[in-house]
């Protein structure tokens, strides 16, 4: 029943076309039909192309992601190592002043004589940044002997050379 009421509205637009002349049957010329279908085949092809750029860049962008995350991992475990050495260091340091200190002490306590053979033997420890009241003559460079080739000797030199062919030694 729907049929009738569309079948008058499609024969009324028909005729008022029609009427209106020749330039009605025309809704638009063929330049302007070639230049939308060009139109929309750009944009259809730009439309793929970003497409394609996007999943690239996704690509990169998980990549990236990815990265930045193991890079993370590097740091915090560069992080802990070095805070280990750090600490280690410090126990070294504090230890050998310890023992600096301990030295001193067990130097401090030895007898006067002890301490006089000590200093007279040259083995004397100098733990103080200060110079000693003394110091020894520093000993003269020594002098290096030239170095030359050896002389190849009568029992080193080649063989003289023979008269016609011999064979390989």
């Amino acid at each position: 029943m729907n049929r009738a009421p569309r079948h008058r509205a499609w024969t009324v637009l028909a005729l008022a076309c029609a009427a209106a002349g020749p330039g009605c049957n025309q809704f638009g010329s063929r330049q302007r039909l070639e230049e939308g279908r060009r139109t929309i085949q750009a944009l259809r092809s730009e439309n793929d192309r970003l497409k394609d750029q996007l999943l690239t860049l996704r690509n990169e962008n998980q990549d990236l992601s990815e990265r930045a995350v193991d890079d993370a991992r590097r740091v915090a475990a560069l992080a802990e190592t070095v805070e280990h050495y750090r600490s280690s260091i410090h126990a070294y340091q504090a230890e050998r002043d310890e023992l600096k200190d301990s030295f001193r002490t067990l130097r401090d306590s030895l007898p006067s004589a002890v301490r006089s053979a000590l200093a007279d033997s040259d083995r004397r420890v100098v733990l103080d940044d200060r110079e000693p009241a003394e110091t020894p003559p520093e000993p003269a460079p020594a002098v290096r002997a030239e170095r030359r080739k050896p002389v190849p000797t009568e029992h080193d030199a080649p063989p003289p050379p023979s008269d016609g062919w011999s064979p390989a030694r």
